[in-house]
């Protein structure tokens, strides 16, 4: 086209030419009109082909674009605006960058921090605070022990297992109901039965939480972790540290660690009601190692998760608050943290959690006795989820067993003794018998040496001279 273009214009400006090759006078100002006319042409012609080349430019581009070393640049849709495509960006940019509010990662045998983002915050904790109300209930209250269900603990929100006002639970199935489905009228039945009342309750949740040596300004009231206009008191604070805290010294007792590492629990509830409990916790079934803990949920609280996994003879805790992708931040820490080598354990980021203290009643029922490990002693052993007795307990049961051993031993001793009297009065008694039938001794011959006579043995035996 453009060259046709291009011939058309020549044609038009060459002069007037005679059979004899010159131009006559009568064709100069045709001349001048024709080449006026084709310098226009000209400038026509070179813009349209400047335009067909960007034109095969834009197409080559668009169907294979040029190598570069600079990321290319962000097209927008051509059915969507400028400023839906940047909202669009500016979304994925904000999920690829979304974090838990807080979180947290420790070695659970010592205690080492490994890592750590906002740990030290107190935030709503949600249904992650019944862990705590577990651990306070456990060292007052055995298995078998009853409640009597309130009208305040029957009127609690969901989640809730469905007690009814007047009904006697025992305390083992409204622990599971606590810890597996997270029940809260299982939370304030329990509390009540403890503390006498929630307000009782708030009160053993204060001390506990001293005797634990949580440290980052905890608010405890509520046992369910309820923070709305329900809530005791306006609800609970603790920080992500703090959790990891109570979440050792859960493991560190024997029936809780069993209770968060059920994946399902059934029984039959006072009303002759069938339940089947599944642990909210689904890592129990998708992640390897996985031993428990708890789920929590509110508006204001988000997603909070404690999981707890073991692998070759090494606990992690990891703890995620307020979390866009719950399971996946979870997982994402548990993974960071077995991939670490042993060497970062002793480091992490250079913080180490108190020592683990069970907090429980005494013997006489009057005040808590505190059972404290220190990280080395857990470390030192391959397997940290159930309890040990403290040193003082294990030489009681070794003297115990030492006395007990020495009892034995004297008893057994006496009893062979006793056989050996037995059988020296027996050998005794049958050689005394042998001589009682013994045939009588001769009498002595006379001193003389002379043959003595029958008359002479009579009267010698007689007795007579």
């Amino acid at each position: 086209m453009a060259i046709s273009a291009l011939i058309g214009v020549a044609l038009l400006a060459s002069p007037a030419v005679g059979r004899s090759g010159v131009a006559t006078a009568s064709t100069a100002p045709a001349a001048s009109t024709a080449a006026t006319a084709a310098s226009t042409a000209a400038t026509a012609a070179a813009t349209a082909a400047t335009a067909e080349t960007a034109e095969t430019a834009a197409r080559t581009a668009t169907t294979k674009p040029p190598i570069s070393d600079t990321p290319p640049t962000v097209v927008a849709h051509p059915r969507r605006s400028t400023a839906e495509t940047a909202e669009t960006a500016a979304e994925t940019a904000a999920d690829a960058a979304a974090k838990p509010r807080a979180w947290i990662l420790v070695d659970d045998s010592t205690g080492v921090v490994l890592s750590a983002g906002n740990d030290r915050q107190p935030l709503p904790p949600a249904s992650l605070t019944k862990l705590l109300t577990a651990l306070i209930a456990v060292g007052r209250l055995q298995p078998t022990d009853t409640m009597t269900v309130s009208p305040i603990a029957a009127a609690e929100p969901a989640s809730k297992i469905g007690m009814k006002v007047g009904q006697v639970w025992t305390f083992q199935n409204a622990l599971y109901s606590l810890l597996l489905a997270s029940a809260n009228d299982a939370a304030v039945a329990i509390a009540e039965r403890v503390g006498g009342s929630l307000s009782g309750f708030a009160e053993l949740m204060a001390q506990t939480g001293q005797q634990l040596g949580l440290q980052d300004h905890p608010v405890l009231h509520d046992p369910a972790g309820l923070d709305d206009g329900t809530a005791v008191d306006g609800g609970n604070l603790l920080s992500a540290r703090d959790l990891a805290i109570v979440s050792r010294a859960v493991l560190a007792e024997p029936l809780l660690a069993q209770v968060v590492a059920t994946p399902q629990y059934d029984f039959t509830g006072p009303d002759g009601v069938q339940h089947e409990l599944r642990n909210h916790n689904i890592l129990l079934e998708t992640y390897q190692g996985t031993i428990g803990m708890k789920t929590g949920y509110t508006v204001k609280a988000g997603e909070d998760l404690i999981a707890a996994a073991r692998r070759n003879g090494r606990t992690l805790i990891a703890i995620v608050m307020g979390a866009p992708s719950l399971w996946n931040d979870a997982t994402s820490l548990l993974n960071q943290g077995f991939a670490m080598p042993a060497t970062a354990e002793a480091i992490g980021i250079g913080d180490t959690l108190p020592a683990v203290v069970v907090p429980g009643v005494t013997a006489d029922g009057v005040g808590v006795a505190e059972v404290a490990r220190s990280n080395d002693d857990r470390a030192g052993t391959k397997h940290h989820g159930g309890w040990q007795p403290p040193i003082l307990l294990l030489v009681l049961i070794v003297a115990a067993a030492g006395v007990a051993v020495a009892l034995r031993r004297h008893q057994v001793m006496g009893r062979r003794r006793s056989r050996r009297r037995d059988q020296l009065l027996t050998a005794l008694a049958e050689v005394m018998a042998a001589r009682s039938v013994r045939p009588e001794a001769r009498p002595e011959r006379p001193p003389d040496h002379e043959e003595a006579t029958a008359e002479d043995y009579r009267r010698q035996a007689a007795g007579v001279g």
